[in-house]
């Protein structure tokens, strides 16, 4: 399985707003399984299109949650409807924003429309990390990463750490709590 190449922060396409994908076909599948196997190639447990240079509305998820319960899914065009007023705060990073992370607070469920693999319409209502991930992922289709959070004294520290790991290059995997391998 082909896998892709990640777009290293910072970079413009974290600001894009990805376009909506038309119809479901040949090769929106073969895109979506070339994001899966990125995403398994680096143990992440979830990728939005812009982290693999794409502007597509493309989202993939594999991860066992907190409960033990495993979630894979291959969204197209997903769009949060319904956020729970609750939220929770857990630090998060990601695998294109080399070397840093941040506490983000979101909400603890929400509630997301998309098409799956077939074309179908889908609803799915998500809490716990499942619900963070979401979050997480359909933010960089909307031009937003978890930096976007941040107070700026605080992004532009992380920019600085970034650029710098990005020049001594890649931090190798460490495992913890959440990997699905």
């Amino acid at each position: 399985m082909n896998v892709l190449e990640l777009v290293l922060a910072p970079d413009p396409i974290y600001k894009t707003i990805c376009t909506e994908v038309t119809k479901v076909d040949d090769s929106v599948l073969a895109t979506l399984d070339a994001m899966m196997a990125t995403l398994h190639a680096y143990h992440a447990i979830g990728i939005g299109a812009p982290m693999v240079g794409l502007t597509q509305r493309l989202v993939v998820v594999d991860l066992t949650d907190e409960t033990g319960a495993a979630h894979c899914y291959r969204m197209v065009n997903p769009v949060i409807t319904e956020r729970s007023a609750e939220t929770t705060t857990m630090e998060e990073s990601s695998i294109t924003f080399l070397g840093v992370s941040a506490q983000v607070t979101r909400s603890v469920e929400v509630t997301v429309s998309y098409l799956d693999e077939h074309g179908m319409p889908q609803t799915l209502r998500a809490a716990g990390l499942l619900s963070i991930c979401l979050q997480h992922e359909i933010d960089y289709l909307d031009g937003r990463t978890f930096m976007d959070y941040l107070s700026p004294m605080k992004r532009d520290i992380l920019k600085r750490k970034m650029e710098k790991q990005k020049r001594l290059g890649p931090i190798p995997h460490v495992h913890g709590a959440h990997c699905n391998h």
